[in-house]
This record gives structure tokens, C-alpha cells and sequence, in this order.
């Protein structure tokens, strides 16, 4: 293998490895800005006398 070749060779890995992390960051920062948007937003609140569940007519 020449010099040239494996240059190329050691670089082309070099790459994959930079595109995988990369693709790692993108995909950590999606999913902790997904956690803390869920937390902040969390369940809509209710007020103490309303019910989400519709009423039962007495028997």
C-alpha cells in the first residue's frame, strides 16, 4: 500500500468517525431539548372544581 493510499485510507476512517459523532450530538441535543420541553409543558392544569371525566347520571 502506498503512502497515498493509505493517507486516503486513515482520513476516509477519520471522516466516518466524525460524521458518527456528530450524529450522535445532533441526536442528544434533539432529545434533552425534547425532555425539557416536556417538563416545562408538562399536564394542563385544572381547576379544583372542574372534572376532566364527564359526569355519571345517577341510577
Amino acid at each position: 500500500m502506498s503512502a497515498g493510499r493509505r493517507e486516503q485510507a486513515v482520513c476516509g476512517r477519520l471522516g466516518e468517525r466524525l460524521e458518527i459523532l456528530g450524529l450522535r450530538a445532533v441526536l442528544l441535543a434533539y432529545w434533552g431539548t425534547a425532555s425539557v420541553l416536556a417538563r416545562r409543558v408538562g399536564k394542563p392544569q385544572t381547576d379544583g372544581g372542574e372534572s376532566v371525566h364527564p359526569k355519571r347520571r345517577p341510577a
